[in-house]
Parts: C-alpha cells; structure tokens; sequence
C-alpha cells in the first residue's frame, strides 16, 4: 500500500514539475511574441526548455508567411509610390512646354502663321501627353501586378526617330541640333514601344536640360543593338555613380524643374526591358550607352 502511494506521489511530482515547464514555456512564448510585435522585427521564438518545440515550429512558420506577406506589401506600396512620382515628372514635361507657348500666344506680336505653327507645336505636345497617360494605365498593371511589360515587333530606329522629332523644336530654339547616326532604317527588336519611348524622351529631355553644344545619337548593331548618347555637359560638377539614382540632380535648388528622376526612370524601364544603360563622363563629355537584345 504504502510503495503504491510512493509511486502516486512520484507520478504526481512528475506530472506537476512538466505542468511548471510548460507554463513556463508558454509564459515564455507569450514574452517573445509581445516583443515581437512591439519592436516589429522579423525574430522567431526560441524554445526555452524544449516542451512546446511543434508549437513554436508552427508558430514560426506563421511569423516567416507574416513577415513575407509584409515584405511584398512593401515593396508593392514603394513601387506603386515610386510609379506615381514618375508619373508626376513625366507629365509635366510636355504639360510644362504647352503651357510655354501658349503664353507666346497670348503675350508676342505673332503673324497668323506663326501663331499656326506654335499651335502645331502646343498639339503635338498635347499628343505626347495623352499617350504618356495611357502608357501609364498599362504601366500600373504591370507593376502592380508583377507581370512582364507586354513585348511586340517593333522598330526601334522608328521609334528613336519619333523621340528626336519631338525634340527638335527645343533644340533648335537653343541653336543646337540633334545628330543621329544610324546606318539602318530598320532594326527590329522585340519590346515595348510605350516604354522605349520614355526611356529615349527622359534621355534626351535630359541632354536638353543639363548639356550645351549638339547631342550625338550612334546606332550600332552586333550581338545586340547599341545607342549611344553623347553631349557636353554645362556643369562637371557630376558624381557618375549616382546619376541613376531616384532624386540624383546637380540642380541642387531644382530651379529648373527638374526632379532628378528622369534618368532613373530610364534605368527602370531599361531593366524591365531586359537591357542594360551606364555612362561615362570624361571631362565635360558625358555619354550615355544603352544596350538592347534584337
């Protein structure tokens, strides 16, 4: 009788100190999860003495799915916020020059031809700005989405040639020209137009705004189609590292308007192509190369 009650108490003993352990355990994961969530880290609990050890592992995988969830959201909401300051910038270049000579319009002494032409101008910038908007919509599908920008048959010697029309204006109101040397009135290349033509835009918008004397555009092709952008620069005072960087300007008070995404935004768009775009800055010559696969 008495070795029975020896062997209840033990058993007891036994039962009571795993009891301890596990509230100790629990009390011990109820302390990693509030610190967890108070200094909002991507920790993961510890088992204290080993009682709660598929607990924690599934509590853990909970954590790590938490953590990826939050990880994506993020870099959506950045991306999406990103998209939107590119959007703000690429509008208001062509929205800023219409703008400009519809104010010749009303304030110069302009013959009715004159004033024919200025408006064929103000029209064709019209025009740029409504394809960026609808660039745009399919540009957030896109990005929001995750997807692969759309990819057709295009020829980017066509598509170069519009982004220089476009600019000739302005370079001839500068005195300055823009050179384009291409041995090819046809490369074919499988891509999306709406997004070369921002890239081509963003880097000659750039080359007007930041660069004296004509810009030099060189067509190449061998394994895969190479542009090269080259001018001179009003100003040396540029760190090359950093001249794809978001918000990157030499205009540090921006009296310009310029926002410092132009180049970036490029960049972007280049990668989302699958290509590659540096550049070189030898003295006051700066050059931009971009390379695309046919």
């Amino acid at each position: 009788m008495k070795i029975a009650f020896i062997i209840v108490i033990l058993i007891a003993c036994i039962l009571l100190f795993f009891l301890i352990l596990q509230k100790t355990e629990i009390r011990n994961i109820t302390e990693q999860l509030h610190e967890i969530r108070k200094s909002d880290t991507n920790a993961l609990l510890h088992s204290q003495n080993g009682t709660a050890d598929k607990l924690i592992d599934q509590v853990n995988v909970m954590l790590k799915d938490m953590h990826n969830i939050k990880t994506t959201y993020n870099r959506k909401n950045h991306t999406l916020e990103q998209m939107m300051t590119n959007i703000s910038h690429d509008l208001r270049t062509p929205l800023t020059s219409a703008m400009g000579y519809i104010n010749l319009i009303q304030h110069s002494d302009l013959s009715e031809e004159e004033k024919s032409r200025e408006l064929a101008i103000i029209e064709k910038r019209l025009t740029r700005l409504e394809e960026l908007i609808n660039s745009f919509f399919e540009m957030s599908r896109i990005v929001s989405n995750g997807k692969e920008p759309e990819k057709t048959d295009i020829n980017i010697v066509s598509v170069l040639e519009e982004s220089i029309v476009y600019y000739y204006d302005d370079f001839s109101d500068k005195g300055r020209q823009i050179i384009f040397q291409c041995n090819y009135r046809r490369l074919t290349i499988c891509s999306n137009q709406n997004m070369l033509l921002r890239i081509f835009d963003n880097i000659i918008g750039n080359a007007l705004k930041h660069s004296v004397g004509d810009l030099m555009i060189n067509v190449e092709k061998s394994s895969e189609i190479k542009l090269t952008f080259q001018n001179e620069l009003v100003s040396c005072d540029v760190d090359i590292e950093h001249i794809f960087d978001e918000f990157y300007t030499t205009d540090i008070s921006r009296t310009k308007g310029n926002t410092g995404l132009g180049l970036a935004i490029a960049k972007q768009f280049t990668e989302m192509l699958g290509g590659k775009i540096e550049a070189s800055l030898c003295g006051n010559h700066f050059c931009i190369y971009l390379s695309l696969h046919e």
